[in-house]
């Protein structure tokens, strides 16, 4: 029980101190009110509703109960508390948290709670999570896909970000940080700057048989692929990027999933190069696949690793045969220089990054000017499963094996 306040002047200033703490203007507020009650607003509309409200302020008319339910949405407070102008506060059961919207199924509700004034979407709420942490705890990809569908938020845009290794994929939010905009982990830091939170939504997208998203998420590719050059990756570091979710879901996937991540894709570096590339974790996903006993999904993408191996050693031999062609023409007969010392003084330009399982070779045959190959290759780390799995994990090491041994002594990245 509460005891109502009597002067509705009272009551009228102690609504406009609410609204000017969450809203610059009362027009915004009521805005913000029409397009709650109404989903639309115009200029006319909200002339009336601000008169109104302005009335109220003032207490020449008393408050609604049909203004009560929206009100009090927007204001996050209970109608109790206005009511008796703040004597009396109450919880209020109605509030949407980020934890109702992610976990609800209702688009209505998700319409109502992106088109609010105050932006809460962009905030965390006191547990550091934003709304879409809880989306995906929950596996609400129905939300998740409205938010991409919408254009309320996006992982990849290549035509504003070009620097994929210090700015991603160029994810993004439409939603604009406001005034009232609480610091903290905010989406639009989160969405740009977590990889983690795409891969996530990636496994979502699998998980629910998502096909058509794959392609418009780089499924396939982490932003550090970007930075894969003929020349030197020694500062490459592709396991930071490593989400056992996504590895665990595409191990499970239908089959149309695995086709798509068992194939060579093709990408253009940071360096304006293009590259032949597999899944960079396509290893785990095999080892994962041969732990969870699904031997036809594994054999696969082993006899596709294998022809990918096969491709990289192929490639390798071929350039760096070229560059030894090169330079023996370059020395002349008449040098001093031996074959063997030429070949060695080529393998210089011959580079593997262990930790990232990336292979390169690059000669320079004239100013500024590279000729190269550049790739990553698949190994298996225990030879297990049926005799046939078992037959193409010892073939795909060994095209392993000789690819690095290619550059002898010389295997820095």
């Amino acid at each position: 029980m509460f005891e109502m306040e009597r002067d509705d002047r009272v009551i009228g200033e102690y609504l406009r101190s609410l609204i000017r703490e969450k809203y610059k203007s009362d027009r915004q507020f009521c805005k913000a009110y029409l397009m709650l009650r109404d989903g639309s607003t115009d200029d006319e509309a909200i002339h009336k509703v601000q008169n109104r409200f302005s009335q109220i302020f003032k207490g020449i008319k008393r408050i609604q109960t049909t203004d009560l339910p929206y009100v009090t949405d927007l204001l996050g407070v209970s109608c109790e508390e206005i009511l008796s102008a703040g004597k009396t506060q109450m919880p209020v059961s109605s509030h949407m948290t980020n934890y109702d919207i992610a976990f609800s199924k209702d688009r209505s509700v998700w319409d109502k709670y992106m088109k609010r004034e105050d932006k809460i979407f962009l905030n965390c709420d006191e547990y550091g999570k934003t709304v879409l942490d809880y989306a995906i705890e929950f596996k609400n990809y129905d939300f998740i896909k409205y938010l991409m569908d919408e254009k309320y938020i996006w992982f990849v845009d290549l035509t504003k970000w070009r620097n994929w290794g210090l700015f991603g994929f160029g994810a993004g939010t439409s939603i604009k940080i406001g005034p009232y905009h609480s610091s903290g982990n905010s989406i639009p830091h989160e969405i740009q700057f977590q990889d983690r939170l795409r891969t996530d939504v990636i496994a979502l997208a699998i998980e629910n048989g998502d096909r058509q998203s794959l392609d418009s998420l780089l499924a396939r590719e982490i932003p550090d692929l970007g930075s894969i050059s003929i020349i030197t990756n020694h500062f490459l570091d592709l396991p930071k990027d490593y989400n056992p979710r996504l590895i665990k879901a595409i191990a499970r996937a239908s089959e149309d999933m695995l086709d798509y991540f068992s194939s060579e894709f093709v990408i253009t570096t940071n360096q304006k190069k293009e590259v032949t590339l597999l899944f960079p974790f396509i290893s785990e996903v095999i080892e994962c696949m041969l732990g969870d006993g699904r031997n036809d999904a594994a054999e696969l993408f082993l006899r596709r690793s294998i022809k990918h191996n096969q491709f990289a050693l192929n490639e390798l031999k071929r350039v760096i045969n070229e560059a030894i062609e090169f330079y023996s023409k370059q020395v002349g007969n008449d040098s001093w220089i031996t074959i063997d010392e030429i070949k060695e003084r080529t393998l210089y330009g011959f580079g593997f990054n262990d930790k990232c399982k990336v292979v390169s070779f690059s000669y320079n045959p004239e100013k500024h000017k590279y000729i190269g190959f550049a790739t990553n290759i698949v190994k298996i780390n225990r030879i297990k499963g049926t005799v046939l799995i078992k037959e193409l994990i010892i073939q795909l090491n060994d095209l392993y094996d000789q690819i690095v041994t290619l550059g002898g002594v010389n295997q820095n990245a």
